[in-house]
């Protein structure tokens, strides 16, 4: 039974149909599905005053108890109203599909706004909940964002443009089509189709159409059988949908908008474009390895624009992806807040995971020396996390009593050296939720490393010290080299910037620097390595000496070194 006004049951079954209902995985942007906030999304709307009428729709709405659906329902009447058009013919067969939904007489003077973008899509965000919003994946892109993503619509031959996420309209009232018949949409929630629909009509109110936007499932029904679109551009729910209804298809992630590209682009006729707003984790995670290795084989990609952020309520990054249906191509365009750059595509070949970031020439040709030079990885050594307590409040102390030992944090690791312990603790196994074996925090010499860092951060520890689970331990195992030259190679600033650049992250994962690459050195570069090392350890000395033998293994000119310190 739907307990909320807000929603109509018909809307419910739909999202729950998606897998989207509140109990569901989808967790898009942030994990705020209790949210019960509301706010007026003031990036979607064009001028200030605007505000002043959305937030009186939004008094009128709640004061009356109308519901969204209804609410929604009668802005739209009324924008159809304003525009002339509500009593011409193909409006009333388009709105006849809505005959089952009551007008609110309390919105009959309500005007939209003229001058707007999409006002009755600002409005229908400003009633739902973020916990709804969060649970749905429904934020709708500004129109700036929008705009400069439609910008490649209408290059390819073929005219019809398509958003598969189409919401309320945003991306289809940007494209500017010179004919609505050349605009088609779909969208899970037949509230935000309602809108497309009234936008559409308002846009082109000299036109007579029925616009092309179905109600519907696109990822697992067949919305428009048979066309071939020239360019597709959409903003697709971010997260988890439940298991595909075939296993066929390259992504194996389960994530929404990943599968969302895969399908969109099947209906992409040869030389189309197709624009994606994706979460930037889609350049550098992991988990997203199969949309970028599906995107390498089948797209030439034009450009990628990383954005920090541009919708209310929505923390993270995201980025533009904007691609061809043609044969790669050598290079693309890659923006950000920095500027825009061309890079080149083989640069995605560098990492195991095809990782989409921003490399030059000249980072490439480092970290093609340093992975040319490389025999070795870390792959064989043996690995232990740090300990969690489940009760940091009670179980660390800031003062040693009788029964206690030191224990580490992040926070006290450096480069070569431990800085004094700030906390101590009983060291009883049983009572914590995750601990290392025994030996390896007892181990008579073991690097540890900060899990969350710009760079990598080394120490080593010989006394058999214990540390949480914001420090990492590593007990080395490469031929012919001792744990604190690898200590050495790890904390210079080459291996830093080879990790930054191929993984993108802050956390120094396990599995990233299983791959770092360790060259083959001889028993007396080791020794001079181990002992400089040490001397690094007791004094902080010797550290521009060992960063620059560790330069010359790797053959790396004046210039690149330069480049690398800067």
């Amino acid at each position: 039974m739907n307990n909320d006004p807000e929603i109509s049951e018909a809307t419910l079954r739909n999202w729950q149909r998606l897998g989207t209902s509140p109990e569901s995985r989808l967790t898009s942007r942030a994990n705020k599905k209790g949210s019960k906030k509301r706010f007026i999304p003031l990036e979607y709307l064009r001028h200030k005053e605007s505000a002043a009428v959305l937030q009186s729709f939004l008094n009128l709405s709640e004061n009356s108890s109308v519901p969204a659906e209804n609410a929604v329902y009668s802005l739209c009447v009324n924008y159809l109203r304003q525009k002339g058009i509500i009593n011409l013919p193909h409006v009333k067969r388009v709105m006849a599909e809505y005959d089952n939904i009551s007008y609110a007489e309390e919105l009959w003077e309500l005007s939209v706004p003229e001058n707007e973008f999409d006002f009755i899509g600002a409005a229908y965000q400003s009633l739902l909940s973020e916990g709804k919003k969060n649970t749905i994946g429904s934020y709708y892109t500004p129109e700036k964002i929008a705009a400069e993503m439609t910008k490649e619509a209408y290059t390819a031959e073929n005219r019809l443009f398509l958003d598969p996420c189409c919401g309320s309209g945003a991306f289809l009232l940007a494209a500017h089509a010179e004919e609505p018949s050349y605009l088609f949409g779909c969208d899970i929630d037949p509230i935000a189709v309602m809108i497309a629909k009234a936008n559409l009509l308002c846009r082109y109110p000299n036109k007579e159409f029925e616009p092309n936007i179905r109600h519907g499932d696109y990822l697992n029904e067949d919305i428009f059988p048979g066309i071939k679109f020239g360019s597709i551009a959409s903003n697709p729910p971010w997260g988890a949908v439940p298991e595909q209804k075939t296993n066929e298809g390259a992504i194996s992630s389960g994530e929404s908008f990943s599968r969302f590209f895969e399908k969109a682009y099947s209906a992409l006729c040869g030389g189309g474009v197709i624009s994606f707003l994706f979460p930037e984790a889609i350049l550098n995670v992991r988990t997203h390895r199969d949309i970028r290795k599906f995107i390498l084989n089948n797209c030439r990609i034009r450009h990628i624009k990383r954005y920090d952020g541009g919708f209310s309520g929505v923390a993270t990054g995201f980025a533009e992806l904007c691609a061809e249906k043609a044969p790669s191509s050598d290079s693309l365009i890659y923006s950000d807040s920095s500027g825009e750059r061309e890079i080149s595509t083989s640069a995605f070949y560098e990492t195991k995971n095809n990782n989409f970031l921003p490399l030059s020439q000249k980072e490439t040709d480092i970290i093609r020396k340093v992975k040319n030079a490389g025999a070795y990885t870390l792959a064989a050594s043996v690995w232990g996390l740090g300990i969690v307590t489940g009760d940091n409040k009670n179980k660390l102390l800031s003062e040693q009593i009788s029964g206690t030992e030191p224990v580490f944090t992040g926070r006290e690791i450096f480069p070569y050296k431990l800085k004094a312990p700030a906390h101590y603790i009983r060291y009883d196994r049983a009572s914590f939720q995750q601990t290392a074996r025994e030996e390896i925090y007892r181990a008579p010499e073991k690097l540890v490393y900060r899990f969350i860092s710009d760079r990598l951060v080394f120490a080593c520890d010989t006394s058999g010290s214990l540390f949480l689970n914001s420090a990492n331990i590593l007990i080395p195992k490469i031929p012919d080299m001792s744990v604190k030259t690898v200590m050495a190679f790890l904390n210079s600033p080459l291996y830093s910037f080879f990790y930054a650049k191929l993984f993108g992250e802050i956390k120094i994962l396990r599995g990233n620097l299983s791959r770092l690459p360790f060259p083959c050195i001889s028993p007396e570069l080791d020794k001079k390595l181990n002992f400089l090392a040490e001397s690094a350890m007791q004094n902080g000395k010797c550290i521009e000496e060992i960063n620059r033998i560790i330069y010359g293994i790797f053959g790396l000119t004046e210039e690149e070194i330069r480049y690398i310190e800067k």
